[in-house]
């Protein structure tokens, strides 16, 4: 019986040491919380099986192997790490579609009508910051509005075609460019409107 106690008491001391090392080892994220419950169930099994084992005079064993169809050969820290990927682009494509649509928005309050908005930006969706972003370029292609026509000189008497030019004018681009330049703190050089 002492024999017993004294190998139980190893089993423990050993399954202790090792969730400890495991511990350490362990990097901090928001799996770790997750990955600690699964050592305690170790640490668990590994007190009360011996104990269940000598009441019932046969041996407590998982078969792992059934197990691992079922979850898949990767790890699950692995699927973690995909998954924290696939959230985190999915954060920056709803943060840049939200700003597009801001820019659409404040576009249409001037009077003006957009075509397409191209945002390009540096986002880390990993840090806690109220700030994680820095967006790098804003390139605007607005529809032109056909109530906005420049003639050329037109001469009486000779055949001449009217040509018509629909554009802004260049203080409307710079007022535009200032306003997104305040607004989301980019350099004026940076902003890109009718550039096609």
């Amino acid at each position: 019986m002492i024999s017993w106690f004294s190998g139980w008491a190893k089993g423990i001391i050993l399954s202790v040491v090792i969730v400890t090392i495991l511990e350490m080892i362990l990097p901090e994220g928001k799996n770790k919380k997750y990955i600690k419950i699964v050592m305690g169930v170790y640490i668990m099994f590994c007190i009360v099986s011996p104990i269940i084992s000598k009441i019932t005079n046969s041996e407590i064993s998982l078969d792992i192997s059934k197990y691992e169809n079922i979850l898949g050969t990767g790890s699950s820290v692995y699927a973690s790490a995909d998954l924290n990927t696939v959230n985190n682009q999915n954060i920056e494509n709803i943060y840049l579609n939200s700003i597009k649509t801001n820019v659409k928005e404040e576009l249409e309050r001037k009077g003006y009508e957009c075509e397409t908005v191209d945002i390009t930006a540096n986002i880390d969706v990993e840090k806690q910051e109220v700030k994680f972003y820095k967006i790098n370029i804003i390139g605007v292609v607005l529809k032109e509005d056909d109530s906005i026509k420049k003639v050329n000189k037109v001469k009486i008497r000779e055949d001449t075609t009217e040509e018509t030019q629909n554009t802004l004018t260049a203080g409307q681009i710079n007022e535009l460019k200032e306003h997104f330049s305040d607004k989301y703190e980019i350099e004026k050089n940076k902003i890109f409107i009718n550039d096609k």
